[in-house]
């Protein structure tokens, strides 16, 4: 698998780099580096855009520079790409297995700011995303997953169900709904993880608070919290209310999973998944 992360030397940008160095030690994942230079929709002239893009390329060496520093193993490169950030970061990104970036958002945020980075990201990328904020990992455990109603969380729970089986993590399976006569999703959700790995210890919270309220208290605790997203043929298309909230108000990583992505197995957990029917 192929992680591409957003990089520019913020400390923002190397939560997430330091987040992709992590799991490409334990998976063999390689990385890319893409840095983006942002050409303010064309606007930018010929010479400065040459000035942007030399200062672009001078981050990125000392970006592998980082990670060279940190693991030396990891297979790593670098690339430069100019236009829009995220969506030119979603297209360096299309085709890989994952796609992450760096936030400072942090806590509870009052209102939405539809200008949020990562949510354009999340929005437009075809590729599963990760956004990982500037916070301690340390005392977390668990990897969370959002059980919706019909199928847009299925790819996700698959997801989850991989990643906790690779960490030696409970899977949680977060529904929000409160009603005690309605399990379906809950329960779709057990059947989707137990058919990737039997063996995969699983935990059901039922919630009375809104999805995203759940999610934002869970993703303070674990590991990682995993959301689907409703797929797209092309372009952009609405997180929905509980993606943008949960967005904008994590306290931990967050990985969105397009329904429509061609998920490949996480890590090693790729050979064991194929003898599952």
């Amino acid at each position: 698998m192929t992680i591409v992360v957003g990089a520019d030397g913020s400390v923002a940008s190397r939560a997430a780099l330091t987040w992709a160095i992590d799991r490409a030690r334990s998976t063999g994942d390689d990385l890319v580096l893409a840095t983006v230079v942002d050409d303010g929709w064309g606007s930018v002239g010929g010479s400065a855009l040459a000035e942007l893009k030399g200062a672009a390329e001078r981050g990125a060496e000392r970006e592998m520079e980082f990670v060279r520093g940190l693991v030396p193993t990891v297979r790593a490169s670098s690339t430069v790409v100019v236009g829009s950030p995220m969506l030119a970061l979603a297209e360096a990104a299309r085709g890989a297995g994952l796609v992450a970036v760096g936030t400072h958002k942090v806590g509870y945020f009052h209102g939405h700011a539809l200008g949020s980075r990562s949510l354009q990201l999340a929005a437009v990328s075809a590729t599963p995303t990760v956004v990982v904020p500037v916070t301690s990992w340390r005392g977390r455990s668990g990897v969370a997953v959002g059980a919706a109603e019909g199928t847009d969380s299925d790819d996700a729970v698959r997801f989850a169900a991989r990643e906790a089986k690779r960490l030696g993590e409970t899977l949680v399976i977060v529904h929000a709904d409160g009603d005690d006569e309605r399990p379906a999703p809950a329960e779709r959700a057990a059947s989707l993880a137990a058919a990737v790995h039997p063996d995969l210890p699983i935990e059901v919270r039922s919630t009375a608070d809104p999805p995203s309220g759940a999610l934002i208290g869970v993703s303070r605790r674990a590991v990682l919290t995993v959301t689907g997203r409703r797929g797209a043929q092309r372009g952009f298309l609405p997180l929905g209310r509980t993606n943008s909230d949960l967005l904008m108000n994590l306290a931990g990583p967050v990985l969105v999973v397009p329904a429509t992505a061609d998920l490949v197995a996480a890590g090693s957990a790729a050979s064991s998944t194929s003898s599952v029917a």
